[in-house]
């Protein structure tokens, strides 16, 4: 978008710290995948060379020191430039600020994008996979790996009380049992992601997390490998928090206090400590755990990384993180349906989370999660079991309660496809999704 703050101007008069808003050509006719590029190499400056010919730089989102000569024979008063110290980002889940350029460690410093695994390849589906059993086939082996990575994640924390090294080919083991088990059918662990609690939070989200994150990666057909990265990043991705304090540690963000909030940002350099020093994760999941809290617009944190200096599989984790803060709702603060949820992240996507991925990410979900609560046109509520791949509209759901939201003594499982009519004698649909917990319904109570 071409805005006040913008100058055209030719590519071969780039220089590294030039943030380039737009093209002399569409996004979809480049082979870049996200809109918005920082200049960081005269690599980049030749990259796109071959596209354009010219090319718009904001001002507000360069570096001070890369625009500065070029506006030095230029009047530009009207667009309000000044010669300030290098820019603070401001983080939209916290409003605080950091500077553009500040890091956690040596690893975290910004990358080019040739340094950074492509979302174009990412995005080139390597695999499709196939249900191999139902849902309701899989739902055993599903619960054992389940439980084996929550006595995992118990183990880890007995490491880190100790301050000794987690025994990561252990933990390489117990992540891929989980993800054979979403190749399988990945419904049988979102479902389980879902409504399964041990009573810990922290182990329960770990465990959600690695979950999602591998029926993401399932849907975006990645190989064996990469799932496994994947589920291991989303795995130890906050392993952090166990360093804070305990009363915050399963805490939104959005019910914490200002102070709070800062002692929770903190939990990225732990999990950074945690991981480099006590394992030998994989680089990736490394950047997993370090970039989570990015954004792609430069406002995340801890190092105001824009999106071409985020690693594709922390990207896909930033979608993860935020859904599920939105769906999961807290005593005085219930959470977002589905829908709204998913709506919320398309929003987002204006400020910093990767339109492409969070449109993969619904499709891979779909409007009504496995496990989520809806309403169907008969007025009775019902659980999400299993999806239909090619009517996802047409799920099985489990039927719980009758019009008037009362219990039935005993629930009954229909798949929406062949189910017929209701008693009011018309075709079962669904017209609407609920929140957690609606009408004070426990649908753990009726499945697991």
């Amino acid at each position: 978008m071409i805005s006040n703050s913008t100058i055209e101007i030719f590519v071969n008069d780039l220089q590294p710290g030039m943030y380039i808003s737009d093209l002399d050509r569409p996004w979809l006719e480049t082979p870049y995948p996200i809109q918005g590029i920082l200049i960081q190499s005269q690599l980049d400056i030749d990259e796109l060379r071959r596209y354009c010919k010219h090319v718009y730089v904001d001002i507000d989102r360069s570096e001070p020191f890369a625009v500065q000569q070029d506006l030095s024979g230029t009047s530009h008063d009207s667009r309000g430039i000044s010669d300030q110290a290098k820019p603070s980002v401001v983080s939209h889940e916290s409003g605080a600020s950091f500077p553009a350029n500040s890091i956690v460690s040596d690893r975290g410093k910004l990358p080019t994008m040739h340094e950074t695994k492509s979302l174009d390849s990412l995005l080139q589906r390597a695999n499709t996979y196939s249900d191999i059993c139902t849902a309701a086939q899989e739902i055993p082996a599903a619960t054992k790996a389940y439980n084996i990575a929550s006595t995992l994640f118990t183990d880890i924390s007995t490491s880190l009380e100790c301050n000794t090294r987690i025994n990561m080919r252990i933990a390489h083991e117990v992540v891929d049992t989980l993800r054979e088990s979403v190749i399988r059918n990945p419904d049988a662990a979102l479902l389980l992601a879902q409504l399964k609690t041990t009573g810990k939070e922290l182990y329960d989200n770990a465990v959600k997390t690695s979950i999602h994150l591998l029926a993401f990666g399932r849907h975006l057909g990645l190989p064996h490998r990469e799932l496994s990265i994947l589920g291991l990043g989303g795995l130890l991705m906050d392993i952090g928090k166990q360093r804070l304090p305990k009363e915050i540690q399963g805490k939104r963000n959005m019910s914490l206090t200002a102070d709070q909030r800062k002692l929770m940002k903190q939990h990225i350099a732990y999990g950074e400590e945690i991981i480099t020093q006590l394992s030998d994760a994989p680089e990736e999941v490394v950047q997993i755990v370090l970039q989570h809290h990015e954004r792609e617009n430069g406002n995340g944190y801890p190092s105001g990384l824009y999106a071409n200096q985020l690693h594709p599989y922390a990207r896909m984790a930033a979608i993860i993180d935020c859904y599920e803060e939105l769906i999961w709702g807290e005593p005085h603060m219930p959470g977002l349906k589905p829908f709204q949820a998913l709506k919320e992240l398309k929003d987002n996507a204006q400020n910093g989370l990767n339109y492409t991925l969070v449109e993969q990410f619904s499709q891979c979900i779909g409007m009504f999660p496995v496990g989520s609560l809806v309403e169907l046109n008969s007025g009775e509520i019902a659980i999400i079991l299993t999806h239909n791949r090619t009517q996802r509209f047409l799920p099985q759901v489990m039927i719980i309660c009758d019009a008037q939201k009362k219990p039935y003594d005993h629930p009954v499982t229909l798949d929406l496809r062949i189910a017929g009519k209701n008693p009011g004698g018309v075709e079962y649909v669904i017209v609407n999704d609920l929140p957690q917990g609606a009408y004070g319904i426990d649908p753990k109570k009726y499945y697991l």
